[in-house]
């Protein structure tokens, strides 16, 4: 097993039927360049689950080599420290996928993966998965080119945590959060946006401090809040503030 809380239930059998998850597959970021008569044949050897909220779905140091793909909702990818604090890497969207560095090393799970909403996922078990390592460089083609990205913003974020400050970091995941959502007429809306203690897990920053970045955003002006729905009013703003900062790249 790949998590220690049991993922599905009994109605993800209604998500299975062979055109839903055609779609859900074409989709995903994972098959991208694969042609439709390819990712066609995958459809009968995909699971579905339904996750319910708050369900760990994998857990770091479990054994297992499955890939999901994210249909719908919302997850975590995160770690504990030994303190009980926790560090969050980064939130996963419809369309990403999860689970490709146990399935590439064989090594056990580096991370766990919560639902942070109810979602529906879609599970490539191990066998088939290492077919299509072996087999299909165009699904193989698409995890290189993602490790990459991933590479770069680790790095990214290895330097944010060491060389700026909590507050600037807090505004650079609310830009980050800002660009995941669409931004239009230098504006975006985070209809469910990130409570201020999940914000503190992806900032790597306490949440009392988040609190207080955001309230100062919000007298700036900057970003408006109300009930769940977090505006960034000014999103070049806050990107100068950025700036101001210090949260610049690091120069190379």
């Amino acid at each position: 097993m790949d998590s220690s809380v049991p993922a599905s239930t009994p109605h993800a059998a209604a998500y299975g039927d062979n055109a839903f998850r055609l779609q859900a597959l074409t989709d995903s970021r994972l098959l991208r360049h694969m042609s439709p008569t390819e990712i066609e044949a995958l459809v009968p050897r995909v699971e579905i689950l339904s996750v319910r909220r708050g369900a760990r779905l994998v857990q770091r140091h479990d054994p297992g080599g499955a890939v999901y793909i994210v249909i719908s909702g919302l997850l975590l990818v995160n770690q504990y420290a030994r303190s009980g604090r926790e560090v969050g890497y980064r939130r996963l969207q419809p369309s990403s996928y999860f689970g490709e560095i146990a399935a590439i090393d064989r090594l056990p799970r580096s991370a766990n993966v919560t639902a942070l909403t109810e979602s529906i996922v879609g599970r490539l078990p191990e066998p088939l998965v290492a077919e299509l390592m072996a087999g299909a460089p165009n699904f193989t083609r698409a995890v290189l080119e993602d490790l990459a990205a991933m590479v770069r913003a680790l790095s990214s974020r290895v330097f944010e945590l060491n060389a700026v400050s909590a507050p600037c970091r807090v505004q650079m995941e609310l830009v980050r959060l800002a660009t995941e959502a669409g931004i239009e007429e230098n504006q975006a809306v985070l209809a469910k946006a990130p409570t201020h203690a999940e914000i503190a897990v992806l900032a790597g920053a306490q949440r009392e401090a988040v609190t207080r970045e955001l309230n100062r955003l919000e007298a700036r002006r900057l970003i408006a809040k109300q009930g769940r729905t977090l505006t960034i009013l000014n999103v070049d703003g806050l990107v100068e503030e950025i700036e101001r900062l210090g949260g610049d790249e690091p120069e190379l």
